[in-house]
């Protein structure tokens, strides 16, 4: 049997409706490593059942958590654009609910920062005006495509994962993490120091959080690589 992965969506809240979207290379992404892709409706009543009946759960990006969830106020001119806190509730809950029953975890983007959120993290709420010398992390212009290398940290299970100290990236974020929640470690770093991975100092269970968007490189060998790890996990 295939495993079933959860696939977190953004939340658009209308006048009359309330609608969740979501990137279908997340799916693709999933798919071409074995599993089948579940995109999960933000509904808090079902939390107890999807950590039940799904194998596993990949925590999508989107936009911006309010500053409100690690105590700080936006910055102004800081370029937030806020998602709807009924997304970052939902996904929260979602997350320690899965946390708590070993399901393994892939968090990718603004699910890396949700992750270093739920662990009582803080986030830069823009790189280009809190990094000293930032990198390129996102496009300025339509259609642009950002790439940039990480390095990955020796000893770490992405490190094991890919068998490579380095990587080239899609990077497209103006946040990262700043200070690192608590039991969490570094597993990779950008030229200019931002955090572009995540994961646990205690692997009770498969959980790994990226920076960069692994879902829009799916020829790539390192991708390859993470997301049959994640599948793999999520067999067992």
């Amino acid at each position: 049997m295939k495993p079933l992965i959860g696939i977190t969506m953004n939340l658009d809240i209308q006048q009359t409706r309330s609608l969740n979207m979501l990137d279908q290379d997340y799916g693709k992404a999933v798919q071409q490593a074995g599993g089948v892709p579940i995109p999960i409706l933000g509904l808090k009543e079902s939390i107890p059942d999807l950590v039940k009946q799904l194998d596993g759960f990949v925590f999508s990006g989107g936009d911006d958590i309010h500053p409100r969830f690690y105590k700080e106020k936006p910055l102004p001119k800081s370029g937030i654009t806020l998602s709807p806190d009924g997304r970052t509730l939902f996904e929260l809950a979602l997350f320690k609910a899965a946390y708590r029953a070993k399901k393994p975890i892939l968090a990718i983007c603004g699910g890396e920062q949700l992750v270093n959120v739920a662990f009582n993290g803080t986030l830069y709420q823009d790189i280009a005006k809190q990094v000293p010398a930032p990198i390129k992390h996102s496009a300025s212009r339509t259609k642009e495509k950002v790439f940039h290398p990480v390095g990955i940290i020796d000893g770490t299970l992405l490190s094991r994962i890919t068998g490579a100290s380095s990587m080239r990236v899609r990077s497209s974020h103006h946040q990262s993490v700043k200070d690192l929640g608590q039991g969490l470690q570094i597993s990779a770093l950008s030229l200019d120091w931002v955090i572009e991975a995540l994961e646990p100092v205690k692997h009770n269970s498969f959980l790994i959080a990226v920076q960069w968007h692994p879902e829009k490189t799916l020829n790539d060998l390192h991708t390859k690589k993470l997301f049959k790890a994640f599948i793999d996990a999520s067999k067992k």
